[in-house]
């Protein structure tokens, strides 16, 4: 199976409190000095909506956003049209382009606080036609997941915690023992 519309989000361990409101011209400032790959278009909000997609930065062929999908605070990208790539090059697109959103918010000054948990982030797949829930999907993307995030975490022990539940989609929770800066980890990536 090529992986395709890879999914990353990092969870924030710091600035949960601050107003997903306050993202929106941060979000803005992004897509005017096109400070992430890709086209960036549109800013969308959805702060009215309980533990969904927050704020949104919607480019040509990625989704950049900081979501609070269960809950749980982060910033995620999620790939829509990607290009014809193998799926270790979609992992790191994906892994490349969350990193970069994360270190331009932990910079930010109009949202100060904000700093991420780099111990346990997901990845999903954001195809159910490509991935439908089921072992041989998980199993996929687990043969591809184990040697990127090797790489990516240097040999450091990692947990992938699969997803359960079949309403979501195929992918997994990933716990490390130990933290890393998000520029060490942006650092191992290839070019």
């Amino acid at each position: 199976m090529n992986l395709q519309k890879i999914g990353v989000k990092f969870f924030l361990g710091s600035g949960t409190e601050i107003p997903l409101s306050s993202f929106i011209p941060v979000f803005h400032h992004w897509i005017q000095d096109d400070l992430l790959e890709g086209l960036l278009v549109d800013v969308a909000e959805y702060t009215h909506v309980h533990q969904g997609p927050g704020v949104l930065v919607v480019a040509h062929e990625a989704n950049y956003s900081l979501d609070e999908e269960l809950g749980k605070r982060g910033f995620l990208y999620t790939q829509k049209r990607p290009p014809e790539k193998s799926s270790q090059e979609h992992l790191a697109t994906a892994f490349r382009r969350v990193l970069k959103g994360c270190q331009l918010l932990e910079k930010d000054t109009a949202v100060g606080g904000v700093k991420f948990d780099t111990t346990r982030f997901q990845v999903f797949v954001n195809d159910r036609a490509e991935a439908p829930f089921n072992s041989e999907s998980l199993g996929a993307l687990e043969s591809e997941l184990n040697p990127f995030l090797s790489s990516l975490l240097a040999g450091e022990k990692f947990q992938l915690i699969p997803e359960k539940d079949p309403q979501r989609r195929v992918g997994f929770e990933v716990k490390v023992p130990k933290p890393e800066s998000l520029e060490t980890l942006a650092g191992r990536l290839p070019a």
